[in-house]
This record gives C-alpha cells, sequence and structure tokens, in this order.
C-alpha cells in the first residue's frame, strides 16, 4: 500500500475536512483510459487522461488482457481495515495505489465515468435520483425508475447520460469487450457473462460467479477487456452498516471468491494468466450515518415553499442523493442566499452554489454538457457525515452506510495493480 501517496492526497485535497477529487492526477476517472493505453488504444476514452505512470510501476503497461475488478463500495478505509490474503497478495505481488474517486462519490456517478470515460460535468449524471427538466421528472439514473413528476420516461440506461460507452470503440479497435455482471444486459459494445440470477432484488448472491469469469476469460480473444462487477458489499453496508456482522462476513465472502476465481484463471491458463494485467478497483467508500440526526428538507418550509415546481405543481425534491442534495429553487430575489444562510446556520456542511460548484471543479474540470447543465441545482449540499434528504423517502433514509459526499471515507479508493500469474494458488 502506497502509504506516502495516501498521504499527499489527503494533505493536498482536504479542506477542513472534506477531500475533494484529484482530477489532474490520482482520480478515479483516470481508470478507463489507463485500462485502453495497456491494451495499445488511444482515444477512446473521454478524459483522455490516464492515471500516472506509478500505478503500474511494478507490472508494466504491456499486456494482452486487462481484468478488471470493480468491488462496489469498499474504500480505502475499510480494505486497511479488513485483512484478507487476497488484498495482501495483491499487495506483495504488485502495486495498491490510493485514488480520490469522482465527485459525487456515487456508483451511478463514477461507473458512468467508468464506462463512457467522461467526467460528470461531461455525462451528467450527478447522483443516484437524476431530475432533468426536459422529462419533468425525478428518475433512478440506473433503473430510469420514475420516482417523482412525469411518468413514464422514455429513456433506456445508455439515454441517461450525455455521450457513448467506450466500448463500442474498443470493439472497433479489435479489443474483445466482456462484462461480468449481475444482470441480464449491459453496455453497447460488450458482451454480458451473468451471474447470480440476475436482477431481481436488492440482494446479489455470488452463486455463479466463478463460472461466469472463467467463461468469459475462455472465449475471450486477445486484445481483450474483462470488466467484472461485484456489489455485495455495498448492498451490506447500506443495510447493516460498516461495523455490522453481515458486513463482516459479506467482505470475507466477496474477497475469498474473488480469490478462488483468480487462482482458478491462473491454473487454468498459465500462458494466459502471465499476459493479463487484474487491476482490482473500487468506485467509492461509506459513512455509516445516524438516522437520529438525519436531516428532513421537508421539515424546512423556506426549502420546500422556493423548491422549482413539476408540471402537475408538485415541488422538485428527489435530485442527488441524501450526501448529495441537489436543491433546484425558482426564481426570485434573494432567494438562494437566504436558503442557503438558513442551511449554513443550521447544519455541518458544505453549501455549494453553483457557481461554486464550477469553481471549485467538483464534479469535473472538463468542458460541461447541457445535460449537466440541466441537472446541476442551484444548491448542491453536502453533510460532513449525515443524511440530508426528504422525509417521504423513507426507503433512502432507512440505509446506515451512505455515500455521495466528501468525507474522506467516501473519497478515497484503492487501485491494486498485479499480473494474472502471480494470483495463482500459494
Amino acid at each position: 500500500m502506497r502509504t506516502d501517496l495516501e498521504s499527499r492526497l489527503r494533505e493536498r485535497q482536504t479542506e477542513d475536512g472534506y477531500l475533494f477529487p484529484d482530477y489532474a492526477g490520482y482520480c478515479f476517472a483516470g481508470v478507463p483510459d489507463t485500462v485502453a493505453s495497456v491494451l495499445g488504444v488511444g482515444g477512446v476514452a473521454g478524459t483522455r487522461r490516464p492515471l500516472p505512470d506509478d500505478v503500474l510501476a511494478s507490472v508494466g503497461d504491456d499486456y494482452d488482457r486487462v481484468l478488471v475488478v470493480l468491488v462496489d463500495g469498499f474504500g480505502l478505509a475499510f480494505w486497511k481495515r479488513h485483512g484478507h490474503p487476497l488484498l495482501e497478495r495483491l499487495e506483495a505481488a504488485g502495486t495498491v495505489s490510493p485514488l480520490t474517486t469522482t465527485s459525487p462519490s456515487e456508483t451511478a456517478a463514477a461507473l458512468t465515468t467508468l464506462h463512457t470515460g467522461r467526467l460528470p460535468t461531461s455525462h451528467g449524471v450527478l447522483g443516484w435520483d437524476v431530475y432533468d427538466p426536459v422529462d419533468d421528472a425525478s428518475y433512478e439514473a440506473f433503473t430510469v425508475e420514475v420516482t417523482e413528476g412525469t411518468e413514464p420516461v422514455d429513456r433506456d440506461l445508455q439515454d441517461v447520460f450525455e455521450g457513448e460507452p467506450i466500448y463500442p470503440a474498443l470493439e472497433a479497435a479489435g479489443v474483445d469487450c466482456r462484462h461480468i455482471v449481475p444482470f441480464p444486459e449491459t453496455y453497447d459494445g460488450a458482451t454480458a457473462h451473468t451471474y447470480g440470477g440476475g436482477d431481481d432484488g436488492p440482494e446479489y448472491s455470488l452463486e455463479g460467479f466463478e463460472s461466469s469469469l472463467r467463461e468469459a476469460f475462455s472465449t475471450a480473444d486477445d486484445p481483450a477487456y474483462l470488466y467484472a462487477y461485484l456489489p455485495q458489499i455495498d448492498t451490506a453496508a447500506h443495510s447493516a452498516g460498516t461495523e455490522s456482522d453481515e458486513y463482516r462476513s459479506t467482505v470475507a465472502d466477496t474477497l475469498q471468491t474473488v480469490e478462488r476465481a483468480l487462482a482458478g484463471l491462473a491454473t487454468d491458463d498459465p500462458a494466459a494468466a502471465a499476459e493479463t494485467l487484474v487491476v482490482v478497483t473500487v468506485d467509492h467508500g461509506h459513512v455509516d450515518t445516524d438516522a437520529d440526526r438525519t436531516v428532513d428538507l421537508e421539515s424546512w418550509p423556506t426549502v420546500m415553499d422556493n423548491l422549482e415546481r413539476y408540471a402537475n405543481g408538485e415541488p422538485v425534491r428527489y435530485a442527488g442523493s441524501p450526501r448529495n442534495a441537489h436543491l433546484h429553487l425558482r426564481d426570485g430575489a434573494g432567494v438562494r442566499e437566504r436558503i442557503r444562510s438558513e442551511l449554513a446556520d443550521a447544519l455541518d456542511a458544505r453549501i455549494f452554489t453553483a457557481d461554486e460548484v464550477r469553481a471549485r471543479n467538483l464534479f469535473g474540470d472538463g468542458e460541461e454538457s447541457e445535460t449537466f447543465r440541466r441537472r446541476l441545482g442551484d444548491l448542491v449540499v453536502s453533510h460532513r457525515d449525515q443524511a440530508v434528504w426528504y422525509g417521504s423517502d423513507t426507503e433512502k433514509l432507512e440505509l446506515i452506510g451512505m455515500h455521495g459526499g466528501l468525507h474522506p471515507d467516501e473519497m478515497l479508493v484503492p487501485f491494486a495493480a498485479s499480473d494474472l500469474s502471480s494470483l495463482g494458488p500459494s
């Protein structure tokens, strides 16, 4: 573990306890361009900004295939807290570099960056709940399930974000892209290898992960980009918190499954393993929240009276997440300043105006898309360690582990790189 790099990132990117993205250097946003570069393909990722060379210092950058294992929600603080043989082997055999993730520190935003190579300022996914005035609705980014406003919304997953996935361009360059996911479908240009019985509920099973990964690995043609997604740890953190027995058990089960799967690949095909770069990384971490301290915006008349309205007259509430709340406000003299002042006086939170979001490059330092401009709130509320949301959305407020804000435990993630042959059976 590169503890010196972690210290530098904390010192350089932290302000008053809030840790901001390092978009110009060690940031999760650089992963897609780094993968493409290793495979000899340039210019497919919108960031055109690979990670610094030293993240691959001990393994090199010349491989026939790359396998990215994305362990959702297992931020750097939890990687360091939970000792496991897989993590120890990754540290011994390769390089583990701390990165900041994107802002917001949410799966919807970070994984859209991973799959498009674009920053949130470009792809426009600014939280789990998307409010877009063009649709006159709020809806979930990955399911497009309408939560408020007009129903239904005529979009599919790839219509929610601006731009295109990187996979058609990789495919055109001769790269075979395969995704090992607990869903029946994936992005254009990639082949889905489904495990766990599909997406039929909030709990994701690890059943079939090893066989699906083996199938994807054995059928892929070089050069190949394989992506394996594991949401189990994130799900346990949300429901039970990161200090729970359920969380610890899920961490152990998930890492053991990944360890077995990687060892199996190395045993099945040693020659291919020697030409495979394994990257184990994470989209965000978590903070455990306290329901008794949750800030219910519906208890603030000044907020509720001044929210933008849907065509049906209802207030626009659900935009962003409880750790990254976007307030879309009606026009009016001093409305934004008055609400910001009231919230700032009462909350231990950073409250950004849209202009401050831009000045801080909070959601990225690239060119803004029109989609981003429409969806950015007039105010963005990021509490230090609690939830700020709407009491009517009880499902979210029942969660314990949350993310989306700027707490270091949310923002710092690992990027581990090793050749697959080093991760074979002991």
